[in-house]
């Protein structure tokens, strides 16, 4: 039914959030189908492709992804494309939602169908590529982000004013390296957003310049498969 919802969504949400879009030369594929404002899925490949702006290059993070005009301030790159729209999309690669993480009556991580995250961007002239992960730098582990995120989905609440529906993700949280329940894709583990406990920081050097237009490519895992069930 959530997956109906969301797929709903894809005709009918509205475009306030995308009324303004950015100016940008980037020319879409012919055949990928448009989802709104910088957000197309591509039917060969099975992708989400998103468009994002580098906001922040250095300093703790929340977010690898925000929505532009939120949290800009913990987050390396913000997108006006719509969160509704990018868990639809997100459901027509094939990928499956889980959970968001819960914290009681016991902490519960993340879950959701792995996502990898490939970017793309142009700088000094030539294209460059990297891993999501290659920009998040993990100060617990002195090393670059390890894990890939997963499809915990956000969360669909009745607004107790209008009592109409409404997607926590539209506050801004669409890609965290902190757990938020709110987030469309956060990581499988436990980690703070606490101030003093923050653990992940932007990767400056591999970081291109604020305002740098960057292509967002998401594709899901294959999933897990079975575990075999062990012979009486």
């Amino acid at each position: 039914m959530v997956a109906q919802i969301f797929l709903f969504t894809l005709l009918s949400f509205p475009q306030a959030l995308n009324s303004a879009p950015e100016a940008d030369n980037f020319t879409a594929d012919s055949t990928w189908k448009s989802l709104g404002t910088n957000l197309w899925f591509d039917p060969k490949a099975r992708r989400l492709i998103l468009r994002a702006r580098v906001v922040l290059r250095e300093g703790p993070l929340e977010h690898l992804l925000c929505l532009k005009g939120t949290k800009e301030h913990e987050a390396i790159l913000a997108t006006t494309a719509a969160p509704q729209k990018i868990h639809a999309g997100l459901l027509l690669t094939g990928a499956e939602t889980g959970h968001p993480v819960r914290f009681l009556p016991q902490f519960e991580p993340p879950a959701g169908s792995k996502i990898s995250i490939e970017l793309e961007w142009l700088q000094d002239g030539k294209i460059r590529r990297a891993n999501a992960r290659e920009w998040v730098f993990d100060e617990t582990k002195k090393a670059p982000l390890a894990v890939d995120w997963v499809f915990a989905g956000s969360e669909l609440v009745k607004d107790p004013v209008n009592k109409k529906p409404y997607y926590l993700a539209d506050d801004g949280d669409l890609i965290t390296v902190a757990n938020f329940g709110s987030a469309i894709l956060d990581l499988p583990f436990a980690s703070t957003a606490n101030d003093a406990d923050r653990g992940f920081v932007a990767r400056t050097d591999q970081i291109p310049p604020i305002g740098t237009f960057v292509t967002m490519i998401f594709k899901p895992h294959p999933l897990d498969p079975p575990k075999p069930t062990a012979k009486p």
